[in-house]
This record gives C-alpha cells, sequence and structure tokens, in this order.
C-alpha cells in the first residue's frame, strides 16, 4: 500500500512541476544569474588586487542573453505589425512557443592607457601608446608587459620585478643615475649606447593571452610586430617616458562600486531561489497532509 502511496506522491509532484513551467524557467534564470554575478565578482576581485599594480589592464565584464529552450506550455505573445495601406501599427495576439534567455557572462581585457605617475627612478618606464614591452622568462620564452617598474641586478643585467630579462645590461651597475632610456627604447650609460628595449605592437591586443598580472604571451595569430617597424603615425605606435610609470587603468573606487553592484545582483537572484524553494516546500507538505 506505501509503494502505490508514493509513487501516487511522485506523480502528483511530476505533473505539478509540469504545470509550472514558467516557475521553472525563472528558478533556472535565477540560478544562471547567480553564477553570472559570481564569475563578475572574481573579475572584480581580481581587478581591485591588482589595482596598484603598474601597468595592469582591468577585466571588463558584459552580459548578453543566450536562448536557452522554450517554454513547455504556450503563451500569448503581442505582436506589432504596421498596416501597408494606413502605415499604422497594428497590436495583435498570437498564441506559441515563446524561447526563454538565460545570462551569459563575458570577460574581455580592457587595453585602455593608464594614468602615468612621475617618480624620476632612472629604471622606471611608462609606455605611450598601445605596445608592449617584450621580456623573456628565465626558459627563453617572450612575455609581453606595460608593467614598467624594473630593477637593476647587481650584475648590471636590467630585469623586471619578476626577474624577466629585458635585455639590457648596464656597463657600470654603480652608475645608474648615468642611465638614459630614450623614447625609442635606446638604452646607453655615460654617453654610451648599451643596448635596445624591444617594444612591439600587435594588430588586435585582445588576441593576446593573460597568464598573470600584467603579463601576456602572444596568440599564434598574431605574433606581434617590433615598434622599429611600425610608422609613428600608426595607431599602435608607442614611445617610453623614463622615470614614470603607467599606472592601473582599474581603480578602488570603480572597482569598489561594482563589487557592490555584483552583490546585490547575487542577492536578489538569491531570493529568488529561496522564494521558489519555500513555495515547493509548502506544496510537498500540503500533498504529504493529504495522504
Amino acid at each position: 500500500m506505501n509503494y502505490f502511496r508514493n509513487n501516487r506522491l511522485i506523480l502528483f509532484l511530476a505533473l505539478l512541476l509540469l504545470g509550472f513551467s514558467q516557475v521553472n524557467v525563472s528558478l533556472y534564470q535565477a540560478a544562471a544569474a547567480m553564477d553570472a554575478s559570481a564569475r563578475w565578482q572574481e573579475a572584480v576581485s581580481e581587478n581591485l588586487a591588482e589595482v596598484s599594480r603598474p601597468g595592469f589592464k582591468k577585466h571588463d565584464v558584459t552580459f548578453s542573453a543566450l536562448v536557452a529552450g522554450k517554454m513547455e506550455k504556450p503563451v500569448e505573445m503581442i505582436k506589432t505589425t504596421t498596416d501597408p495601406v494606413t502605415g499604422e501599427e497594428v497590436e495583435s495576439t498570437e498564441t506559441g512557443e515563446k524561447p526563454f534567455q538565460l545570462p551569459k557572462p563575458s570577460l574581455a581585457i580592457n587595453f585602455e592607457q593608464g594614468p602615468l605617475k612621475q617618480t624620476q627612478v632612472k629604471t622606471d618606464i611608462a609606455l605611450t601608446g598601445k605596445g608592449f614591452l617584450q621580456v623573456q622568462d628565465p626558459q627563453g620564452n617572450n612575455l609581453f608587459t606595460r608593467d614598467g617598474e624594473l630593477k637593476m641586478l647587481p650584475s648590471g643585467q636590467l630585469v623586471t620585478k619578476e626577474g624577466y630579462d629585458t635585455g639590457l645590461q648596464l656597463n657600470d651597475p654603480n652608475q645608474v643615475q648615468s642611465l638614459v632610456i630614450a623614447k625609442n627604447g635606446t638604452a646607453s650609460q655615460a654617453g654610451e649606447v648599451i643596448g635596445q628595449l624591444q617594444l612591439v605592437a600587435f594588430d588586435d591586443p585582445s588576441n593576446l593571452i593573460r597568464i598573470s598580472g600584467a603579463y601576456y604571451k602572444a596568440n599564434p595569430a598574431d605574433m606581434g610586430m617590433p615598434m622599429a617597424d611600425i610608422d609613428r603615425e600608426t595607431e599602435g605606435f608607442t614611445e617610453i617616458e623614463q622615470g614614470f610609470l603607467e599606472q592601473s587603468n582599474s581603480t578602488s573606487l570603480t572597482e569598489m562600486t561594482s563589487l557592490i553592484r555584483s552583490m546585490r545582483h547575487f542577492e536578489a537572484n538569491q531570493k529568488v531561489i529561496q522564494a521558489h524553494d519555500q513555495r515547493l516546500g509548502q506544496t510537498i507538505s500540503t500533498l504529504t497532509a493529504t495522504q
């Protein structure tokens, strides 16, 4: 007897859920919106963590609609058409299957120029333009960055904070104040040319692959072009400002505002799911009480 009673309860619940397809859709939408909000918060958190890092480029988050299916029950939809004779708009009601959509977040790196800050440190450089400084990691891989906070090793080698090689070697490590880096990247010390910083431009920087913080690797489809081969009037042309650092294009104020918005968005959809959960619980309690 209990076997049939339990199965009848399952049948009742199945029919109930099928009958509330609109509720199910809104539940899916709320869950998808919570997931989108979580990804939004992750991007904002990374922006906040790197807000003081020179040359860091923030993540922008955009949302689009993804068609995920159709309503299980036909719905009435208002359709507006234009009368070919009078030219007036005419509204009519028709019944049909209406697709439902889910929010889809997309992350993109914002490569806008950040503000420049003067430091008067000889080993600091800022890039003006859309190009990147090419460096090498210990494995010999080319990486690209706009973080110009460089340092000199006791050997005279000029490297990034992480130790990536810039290709410059000072003749006299004790005379760093005599280091001059020209706008085109040519470096000299005490009037003698000692090397060249490699500046590279990309047709589409959005194809770069961020590996960490302010460092990127090139996409095989766009390996970049040396700045020496680029005309000054070209959009990607870039120059160096010695004694300056480019600040992050993210600010604490804007990111905190975005974080609050994303949290409110998450909480609002969380309440929608809680309301559905309470309603389903009440329905189950009512059905079991009648058995």
